[in-house]
């Protein structure tokens, strides 16, 4: 199994599937009003992954990724999902990956509970509040893989 895993440096963009992630909030005239939201991110995300199909004969694989995206908090989100993997050798130790799948954000910033965008506030409410969660989002990923057990180029297979 582990003949066939690799790690690679990507390019994530995610995509809110949950409640507004929101950076500001205030209170105008009664009426909570979203300043700055986050509701769709890129980042860099380093990623692992495992190939399904061997490369022996094929230029492209596919299999499962799991992959961080490193922050204030060390770790901020956790994506998973598939990816696909071309390599433009096949003897080649780098591949070019594309990968869709799922992100959580670990600590995603919503309204408070009982707050909604754009309604006046509670009764009893003088401010608007926020809260830290844990967040659901669609992740799309772009990185270049390095597969340190894939057989080594050598200059008898470049001649061929």
């Amino acid at each position: 199994m582990f003949q066939n895993f690799g790690f690679g440096l990507g390019l994530g963009w995610t995509h809110n599937l949950g409640s507004r992630r929101v950076d500001s909030v205030t209170v105008v005239n009664g009426i909570v009003r979203i300043d700055n939201e986050r509701n769709d991110l890129v980042r860099f995300m380093p990623e692992m992954h495992i190939w399904i199909d061997r490369w022996d004969e094929r230029r492209w694989s596919w299999g499962p990724f799991l992959a961080v995206a490193p922050g204030s908090r060390v770790i901020d989100a956790v994506g998973f999902g598939l990816m696909i993997g071309y390599r433009p050798h096949q003897l080649d130790q780098y591949s070019f990956n594309f990968g869709i799948g799922g992100t959580l954000d670990l600590d995603a910033r919503v309204l408070g509970d009982g707050l909604v965008a754009n309604e006046p506030l509670p009764p009893g409410e003088s401010s608007a509040r926020t809260k830290h969660t844990t967040a659901a989002g669609l992740l799309v990923l772009f990185s270049v893989g390095w597969d340190p057990s894939a057989p080594r180029r050598s200059p008898q297979t470049d001649r061929k």
